[in-house]
This record gives structure tokens, sequence and C-alpha cells, in this order.
């Protein structure tokens, strides 16, 4: 039986046997969790808010299953692809030792390497630590998604580019060049530090967005959950002619100039889609078609979801997602569906393996 004792609510909404007993309340299924949370008490407010989600859920007229053949095909196809010959073992092993040898050799190239860099200015602003840092490059004219390691999202816009750690250490920090869409998964221990030049971004958990401004050493930050603070990473704090830290919450804009003393602040004529207000009635349908359900989305994330609409069109959907990150968002849709999800190579997609999204946006 899974060890549900970790589990928070993205967990249990991903979980076959709870979302059972959620939606047929069965009585061997009552009794076992009844039992569970007599041992973890802690958990009850965590399943009541997975519950009302996976309840709320209703999809019509839905009738998809997969034959038992389809199911012994992908299994023995699956069971051909991993199956290595025994004869063959040797030789991979060998090959497998000279690449390891190799590898010991490139690591120790590079170890000497950064140990002797060890740090790296980046587009002129702060010192950042730069070993293991990917970067995602956005020249198509859709916005990609990154999930990062700790959970934390971001929308990159064309044009623009993120660099950040394989995996977050001490530190949360990430270096931007043009615009970017955050939600960023909440940790108090650790500020999640978005650098754009030398302007930086602090944030312990919410979502907002960083813009550059085109020629000049501008930023654009627009929150539109929780609260930042803007600052120049570059000035020196005993300076009294620094620029101040500017404090955002939601609703509210600001753009920063590293060289200027007063950085206004202003608050938004209109709130925002996703701020939290808004959200609530914005991603709470009623018997909604599935497509505009997945086209508000695109909508406030500025993304591009494919899926095929012909498959899609006719069905509707009843859930509230105002409070979900956009993966999340997208996963509770599939999982209403019976359908996959996948995020890769910065691109959404809602469908099955075989699907061809054409027809689809």
């Amino acid at each position: 039986m899974t060890d549900y004792s970790n589990f928070e609510v993205e967990d249990f909404l991903h979980d076959d046997f709870f979302i059972a007993w959620v939606l047929k309340k069965e009585p061997d299924h009552d009794a076992f969790w009844a039992e569970w949370l007599s041992q973890y008490p802690e958990k009850q407010k965590t399943i009541d808010e997975a519950a009302a989600i996976a309840g709320s859920i209703r999809i019509k007229p839905l009738k998809v299953s997969l034959s038992d053949e389809k199911v012994n095909a992908m299994i023995a196809g699956l069971q051909q692809r991993i199956s290595v010959p025994e004869k063959k073992k040797t030789a991979i092993y060998r090959t497998m030792w000279v690449r390891v040898a190799a590898a010991i050799c490139l690591f120790a190239t590079v170890g000497v390497w950064f140990y002797l860099s060890n740090y790296k200015k980046i587009n002129q602003g702060p010192v950042i630590e730069i070993v293991n840092m990917l970067n995602v490059s956005n020249q198509s004219h859709v916005a990609k998604l990154i999930r990062m390691s700790d959970g934390s999202l971001a929308v990159i816009k064309p044009g623009s580019s993120l660099r950040y750690p394989a995996t977050f250490g001490d530190t949360r920090d990430v270096v931007l060049t043009g615009e970017a869409f955050f939600e960023v998964h909440k940790n108090p221990h650790k500020p999640f530090l978005v650098h754009n030049g030398n302007i930086i971004v602090k944030v312990l958990g919410t979502s907002f967005t960083v813009k550059s401004i085109a020629g000049k050493q501008d930023v654009k930050v627009v929150v539109n959950t929780g609260r930042v603070s803007v600052y120049d990473g570059a000035a020196d704090e005993k300076d009294p002619d620094r620029p101040k830290e500017v404090i955002l919450t939601q609703n509210q804009q600001v753009v920063f100039s590293a060289g200027k003393q007063n950085n206004e602040k202003q608050l938004l004529p209109r709130p925002l889609i996703l701020s939290q207000v808004r959200a609530l009635k914005e991603f709470t349908f009623d018997n909604a078609p599935v497509i505009s359900v997945i086209e508000k989305i695109n909508k406030a994330y500025g993304v591009n979801i494919e899926y095929d609409r012909e498959k899609l069109e006719k069905l509707t959907l009843t859930t509230s997602i105002s409070e979900k990150p956009l993966d999340e968002k997208v996963r509770i849709i599939c999982k209403a569906l019976n359908m996959e999800c996948s995020f890769k190579d910065g691109r959404i997609i809602i469908g099955s393996p075989d699907d061809k999204i054409s027809a689809g946006r």
C-alpha cells in the first residue's frame, strides 16, 4: 500500500485509490481512510482540500477506456524495450567503465576551471554562482513553460531567456533576460531571487511578471498575488543616494530604474486576471465548455496549450481551479478528462500519446 504520510494536495489528486474513495465512497475505502486519519490527524485539512477538489470535478459525456488487448500490447512493448540479452551485458559493462573513466577526467578538468574562475558577473549585474546552471532561451513565437526543482514555474516569453540551477541549494537565484511570468513555490527559509541586470526581485511565494524595458536599464515588475521587493543589487547599502527598495503587493506595479532615487509604484486600474479576488470568479466553472476553460488559461498566462479540438469540443467541466498554479490547473483538467498532460521542452500538451495535436491551438 502507498505511504501517504508525506502526500500533499497535488499528490492525492494524482492517486487513483484516493480519487476512487472520493467519487465512489465504498465501505472498504471509508474504513481505510478513517483508520489512516486516526494515525495522521494533522493531515485532515490536506485530505479535506484534496477531496473537495476531486469531488467538484464532473465531466460529461466522456466514455473513454483502454481495451485489455491495448493494455497488454503496451506492457509487452515496454518489456521489450527494457530487456537486455545476457550475452550483451559484458560488452555493455566494459563500455560503461570506459565512459565512467572519461567522465572522471572531464569532471576533474571542469573542477579546476571552476576553482580558478569560481564566479562570474552576468548581464553586468551582481555576482552569481554559475555552477550547474541551466540556460533556456526562447527563440520561438510562443511562450515556454519551465518547472524548476523546487516546484516554481516560469513562463518564458518569446525573445527571452532564463538561467537557473538544475537543483536549488541554500539559495534560489535565477537570472532573467527579457520577460517572464513566475509562480514561486513558497519557502520562507529560502527567498526566491530574480536577477535582471543589477535589479533584483525578491519573493517568498507569489506570482508576478518581470520585464526588461527595451533600450533601457529599467525593469518592470507586476504582482498578481503575494508580496515582492524590488531593489538594486549592485548598490552600496551605506550609500545615501542608492535607489530605495520598493515593496509591491497584488495588483501593483513599478518600473524600477537602478540609478533613480525614487521609483514610484502604481495601483493597476483593474485587478489582474490571476489576482486572488478576480481569479476566484474567472476560474470557477459550472458546466463550462472544456475548450473555453483551456483558452481562459492561455489568455491568463500567455501560453499556448496544445490539444485536439475535435476530441474536446463537446465536453463540459465543473470545477474551481482559482488557487492552483498553472501546471496543477492543467493536471486537474486532464484528470477530469481521463487524459494525459505533458510538460516537455517548454510545451503544454493535453491528450493521448498518439494524438495528432493539430486541430487545437
